[in-house]
């Protein structure tokens, strides 16, 4: 019965708001390769969309079909993530890349901005959360906007890690 039902998961992603003191030309998602929660990630419709795959679950057919695909893997645990230092400069060069400030060197992005930008992982909570935030954060977001964002489409970021990261706390070890 369960591996019926876990059959059934598709990637599912939901829209999370930006400031309304940003005008941006993409729309950011949160969402994870085997959710339940959020809008159906369409193959047919990814490829002007840039994918940022944390948990490296995405069906082939979704990877080949995005316009990019960034695979940052990296697990779920109440660690700081190893990739972190790598991971806040991603969401650096991608916030750079959303709001046309000049590109970040070195980055495997176009400096055109995608219509969607999707950051994924296995659920759509944690990982996802943790870089929705980094960028959130590198676009000027407040700690306070960047949480109340998550948890408003996506439910919570339950890993009280990330959340400190997000703080710019260091984490307890």
């Amino acid at each position: 019965m369960f591996y019926e039902l876990r059959q059934s998961y598709e990637p599912r992603a939901s829209l999370i708001p930006v400031a309304r003191r940003l005008t941006l030309p993409t729309e950011l998602w949160m969402g994870g390769a085997n959710a339940l929660h959020g809008e159906l990630l369409e193959p047919g419709r990814l490829a002007d969309t840039w994918i940022i795959d944390l948990a490296g679950d995405l069906p082939d057919t979704h990877r080949e079909a995005a316009g990019l695909w960034l695979p940052r893997v990296f697990t779920d645990s109440e660690t700081e993530p190893s990739n972190f230092d790598r991971l806040c400069d991603l969401a650096e060069s991608v916030a750079a890349a959303l709001t046309g400030a000049p590109a970040v060197p070195g980055w495997p992005h176009p400096s055109e901005p995608p219509s969607r930008l999707y950051v994924m992982c296995q659920q759509g909570l944690n990982r996802s959360g943790l870089v929705t935030g980094l960028i959130l954060r590198a676009l000027g977001h407040s700690v306070e906007e960047t949480l109340a964002a998550i948890a408003t489409r996506r439910g919570a970021l339950n890993n009280q890690t990330y959340v400190r990261l997000l703080r710019g706390e260091a984490p307890t070890r």
